[in-house]
């Protein structure tokens, strides 16, 4: 689209944040891997036909939302989402993203990427995991974030130009988050199911006018009924704690989690079923 030349004849876009978001998903710099692109601020402001300064102001509505990072030096771009919207749909896909892989310049932003995709190509199964081990060599170690650390430490963000540089803190889970993750039949994915549980707690909180105590004990309960129910004891065929928690599941009616078959399925799932998943994870992933 962006190459069409009827498309560049059109009056060009303004600058705005939404605009630069769907240039960003859509750019003709966009690679084989979800999300992760080399790109400089001059290049991505020139393409669009916009100014640096309206460029740096559209990017930073995107970079305080928390939908997308930029270590500028390196010319690296990271849209964190993106991955989670579109899984590898097969080892194959994982190995082609090795050759843009090697392009990609060593910095903290690529390691950040390297743990989030290394995350969720293990999620997709064995074959996936052996072709994600064998395709993307892990970055230096300078380069890799510490995804373990469980005590305090200050970090710098990575941030816009016109941003002034600050520190943040990276703590460990809050209690109740670890409570209901321990709570959960399966163990997977940790540090993707506690994000999903902090963001789970905080819907609730806000559609059931409640405290966020009581918005965990909410959810506390129902993971607690889910585990005892046939939905809860599937093995490898009961969803991952962030899948549960990104899908709302605990809203679930508690009748739906008991009607399962022997494969492992709702009694009456159909390929629709498969579709409303995609589209439902779309629709809260995408920001």
């Amino acid at each position: 689209m962006w190459g069409d030349e009827k498309f560049r004849s059109l009056s060009p876009m303004q600058p705005c944040g939404q605009g630069l978001w769907i240039y960003l998903l859509t750019g003709s710099h966009t690679g084989p891997i979800p999300g992760l692109f080399r790109a400089g601020r001059a290049a991505l402001a020139e393409d669009l036909e916009w100014t640096q300064e309206a460029f740096d102001k559209a990017f930073q509505e995107i970079f305080a939302l928390g939908m997308a990072k930029a270590d500028w030096k390196a010319r690296v771009v990271w849209i964190q989402n993106a991955i989670k919207c579109n899984p590898p749909q097969s080892p194959n896909v994982v190995t082609s993203w090795g050759g843009e892989w090697q392009l990609i310049p060593e910095c903290a932003l690529k390691g950040e990427a390297y743990q989030v995709l290394k995350s969720c190509a293990y999620e997709c199964g064995e074959s996936f995991r052996e072709a994600f081990d064998k395709a993307l060599p892990k970055p230096f170690a300078k380069t890799m974030p510490n995804q373990e650390q469980e005590q305090e430490q200050e970090q710098e963000t990575i941030s816009p130009p016109a941003l002034t540089r600050k520190l943040v803190k990276q703590k460990s889970p809050d209690p109740i988050v670890l409570k209901i993750y321990e709570k959960y039949p399966r163990k997977v994915a940790r540090r993707a199911a506690y994000e999903a549980i902090n963001k789970a707690i905080g819907r609730v909180a806000k559609e059931k006018s409640c405290s966020r105590e009581d918005a965990a004990d909410f959810i506390y309960q129902a993971v607690a009924e889910f585990r005892e129910s046939p939905a809860g004891k599937k093995g490898e065929h009961t969803p991952h704690p962030a899948t549960f928690m990104n899908q709302d599941k605990f809203f679930d009616h508690r009748g739906e989690w008991w009607r399962v078959n022997t494969n492992g399925n709702s009694s009456e799932s159909n390929g629709q079923d498969v579709i409303g998943d995609v589209a439902a994870r779309l629709a809260q992933e995408i920001a």
